[in-house]
C-alpha cells in the first residue's frame, strides 16, 4: 500500500499536566534517523575484539545509542532484546500496519552495524518473561560464540507482564506520601493568536500498591534474575561488564523523580547493580556499574508531566554541551569506563555531571521562579522540544520528504 504521512500528529492533554499524546510516526523518517545516528558514531577506533554484548532495551534512546557505539565504535556484536510492535501487513491501520519506531529504528540499525562486518541480531519480547531469558541464552550460544563480554539494561518500559500471575504491571510517575505541583507549557493555539503558556498540575501522591508495582518495572530485581540465568548458563564472560542506565533527575523534579515512586525503584535499581557487582567478582572477575544518564529527548519524554517545559529550558541553557543519548554514550565509553571506571563517592557513574554542573542549574532555577502560572511561554522554546520530539517519531528529520508516498511492506523490510 502507497502511504504518505506528511505531518506529525499529536495532542496535549492539559488533565494530565499537558502531556503529549503521540498519534503517528513516520517510518521512512525513523529509519534515517537510525542511519544518521550510526553516521554520526565514531568509526572503529580498535581492532582489538570488543566480544559480544547483550543490550536490554535496545530499540530506545540509550539502547540504540549504545549499540551504535559497541557495534561501531568497538566492533562489537550485538543483540538487541525489545518489546517493539512488528508491522501487521493485514490491518487496515496504517500505523497498526507500520509496526512501531523502536522497530524500524533497529531495522536500520542493524542493516548499518552488518554491513560494517559486525554481528547484529534481536529478539522481540518482554523481558520479564523467562522464555525470553531462555532465548537470549540460546542466542549466545548459536551466534555469539557462547558467551557475551557485557550487557547494557536500558529497558524504559511502563508496564510489564507478571510471569508469576501472568498479569500486567504498570508503573506510576507519582510523588511519595504528599502532592506536589508540576510546570508544563501549554502549546496555546498560535492560528488565534494564543501563544504557549505555563500550566501547573497538582498530582497526588502514589499508593503503596502503585509504589510495589513501579518497584517491579522499574526496579533491579528483573536485572537480577537475568544475571542469575546468565550465570547459571554459563555463558558470561570473564570480565563481563554490567551497565544498567539509569537516572537521578535534577532539584527542580525531584517531588516526582528521586524523591517520587520511580525514586524508589531507580534506588532499588542502583542497590541491586552494587549485590550484583559483588557477584560477578566473586564468580567471573567482573563489574556491575550504575550509570545516571542525563535528561534526553525520548520518545517517552512527552509523556511525563514537566518533562517537556525542563527539557525545553535546559536544550536552551546548555545549548552544544546538551547531549543526547548517542553523544552520552560516546563520552562515557570513551572516557568514563575503562580499567577504572569515573566513579563518584557512591560508585555511580554520573553521565548527567555536565547538566546537574552548578551554573546549570543555578539558570535553571531562576527560570522556573520567573515562570509564573498563566504567563506567556516563548514560542522558540516551544518549537525546539517539538522538533526534537517530532525527530523521535520519525519527523522533522533532514533529507525526508514528507509529502512522498512510501510503500508501506516495502519500508518494512528495508
Amino acid at each position: 500500500m502507497q502511504i504518505a504521512l506528511p505531518k506529525f500528529q499529536y495532542r496535549f492533554v492539559p488533565s494530565l499536566g499537558n502531556v503529549i499524546h503521540p498519534g503517528n510516526f513516520h517510518p521512512v523518517g525513523t529509519q534515517a534517523a537510525a542511519r544518521a545516528m550510526l553516521a554520526r558514531t565514531a568509526p572503529r577506533r580498535t581492532e582489538e575484539d570488543a566480544g559480544a554484548w547483550v543490550v536490554v532495551g535496545g530499540s530506545g534512546g540509550f539502547g540504540s545509542a549504545a549499540r551504535a557505539v559497541l557495534g561501531r565504535t568497538y566492533g562489537a556484536s550485538t543483540l538487541n532484546v525489545s518489546f517493539d510492535a512488528a508491522p501487521a501487513p493485514e490491518s487496515n491501520n496504517k500505523i497498526r500496519k507500520l509496526g512501531s519506531p523502536g522497530f524500524h529504528r533497529t531495522l536500520a540499525l542493524e542493516t548499518g552495524l552488518r554491513r560494517e562486518g559486525t554481528v547484529a541480531r534481536s529478539l522481540n519480547g518482554d523481558a520479564f518473561d523467562p522464555r525470553v531469558q531462555d532465548d537470549v541464552v540460546r542466542e549466545i550460544r548459536e551466534h555469539f560464540g557462547g558467551k557475551i563480554r557485557g550487557l547494557v539494561w536500558a529497558l524504559a518500559a511502563p508496564r510489564a507482564t507478571d510471569p508469576r500471575t501472568g498479569k500486567p504491571v504498570a508503573s506510576a510517575l507519582r510523588p511519595l506520601g504528599q502532592s506536589v505541583r508540576v510546570k508544563n507549557f501549554s502549546v496555546g493555539d498560535p492560528s488565534q493568536g494564543v501563544p504557549p503558556s505555563i500550566a501547573e498540575l497538582e498530582i497526588p501522591p502514589g499508593t503503596p500498591e502503585e509504589a510495589i508495582h513501579t518497584i517491579f518495572v522499574m526496579g533491579g530485581g528483573i536485572v537480577s534474575r537475568w544475571i542469575d540465568r546468565l550465570l547459571d548458563a554459563g555463558v558470561l564472560a570473564e570480565g563481563f561488564e554490567l551497565l544498567t542506565i539509569s537516572y537521578r533527575g535534577n532539584p527542580l523534579n525531584a517531588g516526582i523523580y528521586r524523591n517520587g515512586l520511580i525514586g524508589l525503584a531507580k534506588a532499588d535499581l542502583e542497590f541491586e547493580t552494587r549485590a550484583i557487582d559483588h557477584r560477578l567478582r566473586e564468580s567471573v572477575g567482573g563489574r556491575a556499574v550504575s550509570v545516571l544518564g542525563p535528561a534526553v529527548v525520548t520518545e517517552a519524554s512527552g509523556g511525563i508531566p514537566g518533562v517537556p517545559l525542563y527539557l525545553a529550558h535546559v536544550m536552551d541553557v546548555m545549548k552544544g554541551d546538551f547531549e543526547d543519548p548517542l553523544a552520552s554514550m560516546q563520552r562515557m565509553f570513551a572516557e568514563k569506563l575503562g580499567a577504572t571506571p569515573e566513579l563518584d563517592a557512591e560508585g555511580l557513574l554520573r553521565m548527567d555531571d555536565r547538566e546537574l554542573a552548578e551554573p546549570v542549574q543555578r539558570e535553571m532555577a531562576a527560570r522556573y521562579e520567573a515562570a509564573s502560572v498563566g504567563a506567556p511561554f516563548e514560542q522558540r522554546l516551544v518549537d525546539s522540544f517539538m522538533r526534537a520530539y517530532a525527530e523521535t517519531r520519525g519527523f522533522e528529520v533532514p533529507g525526508v520528504d514528507y509529502d512522498a508516498e512510501f510503500d508501506s511492506d516495502a519500508v518494512c523490510q528495508s
